[in-house]
């Protein structure tokens, strides 16, 4: 995706766009360190560890697992990175703080009633171990499994998989599981378990290398944080987490000013997508429905009449998750459908 394009789902087809010229875009180095995490929490007064313009790029290098998490299921200390005794150092207990979080990132000029576009460029996974399991009265199965289970992956970074049995193995689709800008102030300190108008804990598996996210900014500076990396993940993330690793990849930021949206949109190179969350799943399936219906009127001056119609015929829904207390769907719309250029 070009820098210079107008992003139609975001409906501002001839808006000029602030500073997102390729040319003159800055790349970051943002590793996940001691100094540069949070961790379970979102919270516009937290200081930015960086300050960036609109259009620069940002190499994110992001955290999971707890290093006492993988020595309490027999793995050697030897076997786990060095540099995650690092990241967790300090961490008490031996959970396995998925929600690491890199950030706050500020966004010069950022301010409510604008709206951020994060594209992910690249997404990977960069080392070979994983973790995974399900927590009783969790999960979308909590009566059938009322007891804790865990256990360790090890991914193959040449083959890009993961085998969970002999003869039984997945693909790696990695994304990040959380990518969200700051609450109101007003709001103070916001778990990051369930997703919410800023974004994110969605695990949206759809949000992976070439999608872009865009989010309504809620405060001074948009304070963008990422993390929850994911190997893989099926759509529902039913048992509550998914092959849960630390992950590196290259974003792309851009403000759009003035430019104000109510909740998460997001595109992928082939589909539009409209994100509906809460904690009623039908509801959640009638916002993402609501969603297209107002992106189709807006940007391709459909009626309501037939904007509904149109979604009938070629959107589909997807259950994202269904495990964070707010649960999400999404809705996804084929640009094909589209003639070429309009």
């Amino acid at each position: 995706m070009s820098a210079s394009r107008h992003p139609l789902w975001v409906g501002i087809v001839g808006l000029a766009l602030t500073g997102v010229a390729d040319a003159a875009s800055r790349i970051y180095e943002l590793k996940a360190t001691p100094q540069t995490v949070h961790r379970g929490f979102f919270d516009a007064s937290l200081k930015p560890v960086l300050t960036i313009a609109s259009g620069d790029r940002v190499k994110l290098e992001t955290a999971s697992g707890n290093p006492r998490y993988f020595e309490a299921l027999g793995v050697p200390r030897e076997r786990i990175p060095a540099e995650l005794y690092a990241v967790y150092d300090g961490v008490e207990g031996a959970g396995r703080g998925d929600h690491t979080l890199n950030g706050p990132i500020a966004v010069e000029g950022a301010e409510p009633g604008d709206t951020l576009e994060v594209r992910i460029l690249s997404v990977a996974a960069r080392l070979p171990i994983a973790g995974q399991g399900f927590r009783p009265g969790r999960g979308a199965l909590p009566d059938d499994f009322p007891y804790q289970k865990d256990r360790v992956l090890w991914l193959d970074l040449q083959r890009q998989t993961v085998e969970y049995a002999p003869g039984v193995v997945v693909p790696l689709k990695p994304f990040w599981g959380v990518i969200a800008v700051a609450p109101t102030p007003e709001r103070g300190r916001v778990p990051s378990g369930p997703p919410d108008v800023f974004g994110g804990n969605m695990d949206n598996h759809d949000l992976g290398a070439g999608s872009t996210l865009y989010l309504p900014v809620q405060t001074s500076g948009a304070l963008l944080s990422i993390g929850d990396g994911h190997a893989a993940q099926g759509h529902g993330e039913v048992s509550l987490s998914a092959v849960e690793t630390s992950l590196k990849g290259e974003i792309q930021v851009i403000l759009h000013k003035n430019l104000r949206i109510k909740s998460p949109r997001a595109e992928t190179p082939t589909h539009y997508m409209s994100i509906g969350l809460d904690a009623d799943l039908d509801e959640a399936a009638r916002m993402a429905t609501r969603e297209m219906v107002a992106f189709l009127v807006e940007t391709r001056h459909l009626s309501r009449d037939d904007a509904y119609l149109l979604c009938s015929a070629a959107m589909d829904l997807t259950v994202t998750q269904v495990v964070d207390g707010t649960k999400g769907v999404h809705g996804l719309l084929p640009k094909s459908i589209f003639a070429a250029g309009k």
